[in-house]
């Protein structure tokens, strides 16, 4: 359909909305939240450029998903370290998340399949990072207009991206094939309004050139 392979290439390219604005401030703040921002959002095109050639050459792209979603994930991490009060919550949760990747590796899954433990383990524990930033800020709100305040932006994003994913995870496991490929859309449109929420959160984070 080309209507769904028109949304497939608007959702992976979205993700230079966020990017462009990134490399357009003028008055960038070099700070570490930026920084690791800046570094998740590259992960992604890269990703999408080496699970389209492994797709040419008829190679397994899998470990490259199931990595690059465990970088992300320890991105994530760490910008919630720089954004919650209670970091502790954040280092145990990086340390609980490594240990069962790696059991779930060794002991149920290869890594060369889809690592839907992992993905759902870490998609609840970023859920819980985002909810208690959306808690803090609630008692303890910025002292700026929280419209625009470029962190709650960027918290938003993850709030809604990974909702939506634990979801769309559990379809494609447990139903047919054309029940996952409908949800699949939503997947696109998620993906496209989480870069669109990260590209207003870097827009607050400075001026545009």
């Amino acid at each position: 359909m080309p209507g769904l392979k028109i949304l497939i290439y608007v959702s992976i390219f979205s993700v230079f909305l966020p990017i462009t604005f990134l490399f357009r401030k003028s008055k960038m703040p070099e700070n570490s939240l930026t920084k690791a921002l800046g570094l998740l959002l590259i992960i992604s095109p890269i990703t999408d450029l080496i699970n389209y050639t492994l797709g040419k050459i008829e190679m397994p792209s899998l470990i490259v998903a199931n990595l690059c979603f465990i970088l992300q994930f320890l991105l994530l991490n760490y910008i919630f370290t720089l954004l919650l009060s209670n970091k502790k919550i954040v280092y145990t949760g990086a340390l609980l998340f490594v240990i069962f990747t790696l059991y779930n590796f060794l002991r149920i899954q290869n890594f060369t399949e889809y690592q839907d433990w992992p993905y759902v383990t870490g998609s609840i524990m970023l859920l819980t990072y985002s909810l208690l930033y959306m808690w803090q800020l609630i008692i303890a709100p910025p002292a700026q207009n929280i419209w625009q305040f470029s962190p709650f932006w960027i918290n938003t994003a993850v709030l809604w991206y990974f909702s939506l994913f634990l979801m769309i995870n559990y379809v494609f496991k447990n139903f047919s094939t054309e029940i996952a490929m409908v949800v699949w859309v939503f997947h696109n449109i998620n993906n496209i309004v989480k870069n669109i929420l990260l590209a207003v959160g870097i827009y607050y984070s400075g001026e545009i050139k």
